[in-house]
């Protein structure tokens, strides 16, 4: 199959995914529920059920942000600028481009990208392990963390 009517393809699927998201997501959540009324006795009655939704619209956000790039894609195609890096202006390699469709990286780029990538800043937390690498260690329980109760090491 050439790359346009794979676009086409992967943009009718995500259309379909798509409809059938919003399909349920205009359902009101009292129609949802068992339940005969919203108000109840408990407030995490219903809890599963927003959760279920919020769910839904997270995965909803993300197939769109997918379409938007699979729309790019039809657009570049039919512009000859399809299947062109956007970065260095390379040709992107077949089996990239069969694997996804929609890519607008080569593969040099795309792990150049990946690797300027910093994790946030609330991650830079020290871990048990590293702080055992740095001869760190911390009690727990009267024991060092990496000790057993016998006072032997079982890390």
């Amino acid at each position: 199959m050439d790359p346009y009517n794979r676009l086409l393809a992967r943009k009718q699927e995500l259309e379909q995914m798509t409809g059938a998201l919003r399909e349920r997501l205009m359902t009101p959540l009292a129609e949802t529920t068992d339940e005969l009324s919203l108000y109840d006795q408990h407030p995490a009655d219903i809890g599963s059920e927003v959760y279920e939704r919020e769910k839904d619209n997270g995965i909803l956000e993300l197939i769109e942000l997918e379409l938007e790039k699979v729309n790019d894609a039809l657009h570049k195609y039919k512009q000859g600028r399809y299947g062109v890096c956007e970065v260095c202006g390379q040709t992107i390699e077949p089996g990239r481009l069969n694997r996804m469709v929609n890519t607008t990286l080569c593969a040099g780029c795309a792990q150049q990208r990946q690797d300027s990538f910093r994790r946030p800043a609330e991650e830079d937390v020290l871990i048990a392990g590293d702080m055992s690498d740095r001869g760190e260690t911390f009690q727990v329980a009267g024991y060092e963390y990496f000790e057993s109760g016998d006072g032997s090491s079982s890390g």
